[in-house]
């Protein structure tokens, strides 16, 4: 099944699925751009090889189109609460953060130095309440803080 969270493989190496969504009734798996030189290139998930639909080099998002008979979750979207906790999640662990400040693109979390995300990370969703609110999409290790995709970004290209 493919779903927020999952992982998906691309020239070998595991990424993570931000979140599955639908456009227009297509169904699109949504991840972060910068694993990608460009559109067209493929990956492999849950058995199926497909190419990168699209790419939105301004908001770090790729859409890769889902065939209609996928097996898929679809995900919940939220909006991001400011100093409140979140948790980016995947398939190979969770890490605990808190959401420092939320703009109209962008997220930026503060997370435990002993814990941070690592670079098969990129993508992965932050979840408050059970609802994702945006996609990592890069770390700054000395600070211990991150930046985030908002969901809201999603939330427009939906309407």
């Amino acid at each position: 099944m493919i779903k927020s969270g999952g992982s998906f493989f691309y020239k070998g190496k595991r990424c993570t699925v931000g979140a599955v969504i639908s456009l227009k009734e297509v169904l699109y798996l949504v991840t972060v751009s910068h694993i990608f030189r460009k559109e067209g290139e493929y990956i492999v998930v849950d058995g199926m090889i497909l190419p990168v639909t699209s790419i939105l080099r301004n908001y770090d998002l790729a859409l890769i189109r889902l065939p209609p008979d996928s097996v898929v979750e679809t995900t919940e979207l939220g909006n991001a609460s400011e100093l409140e906790q979140a948790e980016l999640i995947n398939d190979i662990h969770a890490i605990k953060c808190r959401v420092v400040n939320a703009g109209a693109s962008l997220l930026y979390l503060g997370f435990g130095c002993s814990n941070m995300p690592e670079p098969g990370d990129s993508g992965s969703p932050i979840l408050q309440a059970g609802k994702v609110i945006g996609f990592i999409s890069s770390i700054t290790l000395d600070t211990c803080m991150g930046t985030a995709i908002s969901s809201r970004i999603l939330h427009n290209l939906q309407r």
